[in-house]
């Protein structure tokens, strides 16, 4: 699916409003990338960032460009786009600051990183892009439609470090319920989609909090949420308040009870099947005096296995628009794409980011 296609879904036309009315700076490193070109010239043409920055070199950039992109995306990219690589001396300051913000990050976490390492690492362009979230010089980056999520992850983390009060860097999806004649919109968020594979209490905990700043990021600044737009966090199991005795059960109603210890002031409550989180006919009758009582809208799910497979039943089945994978947790606004991205995908992604920033 190309970028020629007119964006009919709610949500992300108020977000693409939103960029326009406050833009950001975006840094993206994967420059010689094609979709992602291509989703950047479309952010050119819309005028939804305030600066696009590619970790690279122009002739580069733009001999692929003109190879795939007609002459209006192509005119937008070049006028409104800047590059790391245009000139030497821009270069050379660009590697001595992703040495320096990569050896003080080492050095506070207690390591001491070898000369080989530090001059390869600063000529990363992933690195490179971390570099430039960290120092102040854009407001968010994206990558991973070439890069693999552990190496962007780990570009992310070295260069801007963990959100204060967080360990854990997780992935959400925000799941988008189209309007019908019927039903009005919502949104879901889904977490851990993306990153952690079996987490433990206080990782869900982690999890639990970065979604809701998510939450609180992207859905209600666009004005959209028929529920008000208050996170509400269910923690998902198969069973309902003790319906089933299992430790996996329990490790959820453990998990709920921390997090709502943490966070009083935000609904929360688990374990929780699914029916009960969403429906409140059922909840009536299986937990009444649930906080959450079937308004659920932030699910947190018990390991990687059953959050990747809901997202994509969610959307393939339900046919819901999925936004992510949304690195969350990290510092600064450094998110990752799927490699079989398409460059609709990627520039969805680019508004997402930009909001966040």
């Amino acid at each position: 699916m190309g970028l020629t296609m007119t964006l009919t879904n709610l949500w992300l036309e108020m977000c693409r409003e939103k960029c326009r009315s406050n833009p950001r700076t975006i840094v993206l490193p994967e420059s010689t990338d094609a979709r992602t070109i291509e989703a950047a010239a479309r952010l050119a043409m819309e005028k939804a960032a305030s600066r696009i920055i590619l970790v690279g070199q122009r002739d580069e950039t733009m001999n692929l460009a003109r190879s795939h992109l007609g002459t209006e995306l192509c005119r937008a990219l070049e006028s409104d786009a800047t590059w790391t690589g245009d000139d030497a001396g821009g270069s050379e300051a660009l590697a001595q600051l992703t040495r320096g913000i990569v050896s003080d990050r080492a050095s506070r976490r207690g390591k001491v990183m070898d000369e080989e390492s530090l001059t390869r690492l600063s000529t990363d362009a992933l690195w490179q892009a971390g570099a430039m979230l960290s120092s102040g010089r854009a407001d968010c980056a994206l990558a991973g439609a070439v890069a693999t999520t552990a190496d962007v992850i780990r570009a992310a983390l070295a260069t801007t470090g963990v959100a204060p009060g967080l360990k854990t860097i997780s992935g959400s999806f925000i799941m988008e319920r189209p309007a019908s004649a019927l039903i009005p919109p919502a949104a879901w968020l889904y977490a851990d989609s993306g990153v952690v594979i079996d987490p433990d209490v206080d990782q869900l905990v982690d999890i639990a909090a970065a979604s809701v700043k998510t939450w609180t990021d992207l859905v209600p600044s666009c004005g959209f949420d028929a529920s008000g737009n208050r996170p509400v966090v269910a923690f998902l199991s198969f069973s309902t308040k003790g319906s089933a005795r299992h430790p996996a059960a329990e490790k959820m109603a453990a998990a709920a009870r921390l997090f709502a210890a943490r966070h009083p002031e935000i609904a929360t409550d688990g374990e929780l099947q699914f029916d009960a989180a969403i429906d409140t006919a059922i909840a009536a009758r299986k937990c009444p005096s649930s906080p959450v009582a079937g308004r659920a809208n932030i699910f947190i799910f018990p390991d990687l296995g059953a959050g990747n497979i809901a997202y994509k039943i969610t959307q393939r089945v339900a046919g819901f628009h999925a936004y992510g994978p949304i690195l969350q947790g990290l510092a600064k606004p450094y998110s990752d794409l799927s490699r079989g991205s398409t460059p609709h995908d990627i520039f969805m992604s680019m508004l997402v980011n930009l909001l966040r920033a």
